[in-house]
């Protein structure tokens, strides 16, 4: 079900008991529809008495909707259903925390593709992977010249002690690795080997080549693994893509008249103290078209916006986009009809990390129902004349009013 929209809590007053007007066009609709008004009190599709709806019609001084008032003709009507009310279901090409809704399926070479650039790839994991990648490095590499140093000890004979004596049975004078009589030993060996620059009663000896060769190959690697793990777990933590993440997007989005014409709008704001540089927001409309030959496209249609999508965010700003004849959104005449389309709006905002100096990137998407008409924001900005400055009251940062 639809969450309604946050209201601000006023105490009701008793008003007029006259019933909202009705205008001639909904006078004619059928039995079927003819609980839906934009102007109805009421929010969910269904049948209402006029002596019902007059008794939950409660309005202050301000205009403003109190708990049983009207929250937008938007949430009236179901968004999952059509006129007929058939079930239809939302796809969403962008998910509303910027991660895009598409996966690829039999890419040819798609793990060649993905090795060539490893780095890019290793950066671009998620971090549960990267994390036991990053641990498994280790143990693996570990066991991995543990059992190969075990090895050359045991065929060495390392491993063979005279019952009687305990002296060893093997070859030659000394052992392949001093202090080591069991594959346990040689694990702790291993592991002393690459974390430690001395060694204590476990070393290798000048008896066995192939223990001195292993040592010095395992040092090697030891090396690359901590010096390309580091760096690649820097990398990631301190990209730029991730510069924006702290960005925020409005949870919804508001269809409203400002200034007599009909605007679409939405909050953008950015919490941190150093905001990005040349921010520049777009947005897109995203909808299937069907040609004449019976082919299903997906086309998007930019989005006019004020001040050519330019926004100085240094507090919460609403992005606004009026509905005029060069809009796509203008053959949209009322919630009904919104409710009913198939479309989303793809949100981007591109900017310069000014930590990085590099461009990064943060998106968001709006689906039918998440656009609420005839709603609007409510200001968060206030000036503090005692402090000479500006109080942003985020907590209201998506509350909308009728």
């Amino acid at each position: 079900m639809m969450k309604r929209s946050t209201s601000m809590p006023v105490k009701p007053k008793p008003l007029d008991p006259r019933p909202l007007a009705r205008s001639p066009e909904k006078e004619k609709v059928n039995d079927s529809v003819a609980d839906y008004y934009p102007e109805s009190p009421s929010c969910t599709r269904r049948r209402k008495s006029k002596q019902i709806a007059e008794q939950l019609e409660t309005r202050s001084d301000q205009n403003f909707p109190y708990t049983l008032d009207w929250a937008g003709s938007t949430i009236e009507l179901s968004p999952d259903s059509d006129c007929d009310g058939l079930r239809r279901s939302m796809h969403r090409v962008m998910e509303k925390n910027g991660h895009e809704n598409i996966v690829f399926r039999r890419i040819p070479e798609k793990s060649w593709r993905y090795m060539r650039d490893v780095i890019t790839t290793l950066i671009e994991l998620e971090w549960k992977y990267m994390l036991t990648l990053f641990l498994g490095s280790y143990f693996i590499s570990w066991f991995f010249f543990g059992v190969l140093c075990y090895m050359v000890s045991y065929y060495h004979g390392d491993f063979l002690f005279d019952a009687f004596s305990g002296e060893r049975l093997g070859e030659g004078k000394d052992p392949c690795i001093y202090g080591v009589k069991s594959f346990v030993a040689m694990m702790i060996y291993s592991i002393e080997t690459q974390t430690t620059l001395g060694f204590g009663e476990k070393y290798a000896s000048e008896e066995c080549p192939e223990s001195i060769f292993l040592f010095v190959i395992q040092m090697m690697c030891a090396v690359a693994i901590e010096g390309s793990m580091v760096s690649i777990i820097y990398a990631k933590t301190a990209r730029p893509a991730k510069q924006l993440t702290k960005l925020k997007f409005s949870d919804k989005a508001v269809i409203c008249y400002r200034d007599g014409k009909l605007c679409l709008l939405f909050r953008v704001c950015d919490p941190r103290e150093q905001q990005s540089i040349e921010s520049k927001i777009r947005v897109y409309m995203i909808v299937d078209k069907p040609t004449r030959e019976g082919e299903l496209l997906k086309t998007h249609t930019e989005l006019q916006l004020e001040g050519n999508g330019e926004q100085l965010i240094v507090w919460p700003d609403i992005v606004c986009h009026v509905i005029d004849e060069s809009s796509p959104l203008y053959h949209f005449h009322n919630a009904k009809q919104l409710n009913t389309a198939q479309f989303e709006l793809y949100v981007s905002i591109v900017g310069t990390s000014p930590a990085t100096a590099q461009m990064t990137e943060a998106k968001t998407s709006y689906v039918p129902r998440e656009i609420f008409w005839g709603q609007r924001f409510v200001n968060i900005i206030h000036y503090d004349a005692c402090h000479e400055r500006y109080l942003v009251d985020y907590e209201n940062f998506n509350t909308t009013i009728s």
